[in-house]
């Protein structure tokens, strides 16, 4: 009896063990495409009171001087394309004096759906302006676009360990 009852707290004890689940991060969380802001489009201005549903990551959640926002580590965007044909991907950006006084010159990627498009070099300060055709396979007709826009270098506050990277104005796709 006692060997009997000895094995079946064995198999208790057995049964009641198991791997701990796997641990997975959450995805990004976004906006829809529809809300009370309007529709998701293929433009926008920073200064827009519908930005935010544009930025997926990395961008400040407020305007500076009304309308500009501050881009950290790895800035993402997201625009809705009805058509792919003849796009241009155009955006007006900043490097900031003061941040370029401790970075130096700055490349700034841009992809694509994860496609790069191209790099822009700041050897100085100051507003650039960007325009490119878009190869069609790079983009998804009537659905969302995500542009990631990457530098090799970035600004950290020594005081509270704040990142800046650039600034940016206004961005999307124009067909020309």
């Amino acid at each position: 009896m006692r060997h009997y009852f000895f094995l079946i707290l064995l198999l208790l004890l057995a049964g009641a063990c198991s791997r701990s689940p796997d641990i997975y991060q959450p995805p990004i969380q976004r906006k829809p495409l529809t809300g009370p802001e309007g529709h998701l489009g293929q433009f926008i201005n920073m200064s827009d009171p519908a930005a935010d549903a544009f930025i997926v990551r990395d961008m400040s959640k407020t305007t500076e001087g009304g309308s500009w926002r501050w881009a950290y580590r790895h800035p993402q965007l997201r625009f809705y394309l009805r058509g792919v044909d003849r796009l241009h991907f155009e955006m007006d950006s900043r490097l900031a004096e003061n941040t370029f006084q401790e970075t130096g010159p700055v490349t700034l990627t841009i992809s694509i759906n994860e496609h790069e498009l191209d790099k822009i070099r700041f050897d100085k300060p100051g507003d650039r302006h960007f325009d490119k055709l878009v190869p069609a396979a790079f983009l998804l007709p009537h659905s969302e676009n995500f542009v990631s826009l990457e530098t090799d270098k970035q600004w950290v506050s020594k005081e509270d360990g704040a990142v800046l990277s650039f600034v940016l104005v206004r961005a999307g796709f124009i067909k020309q």
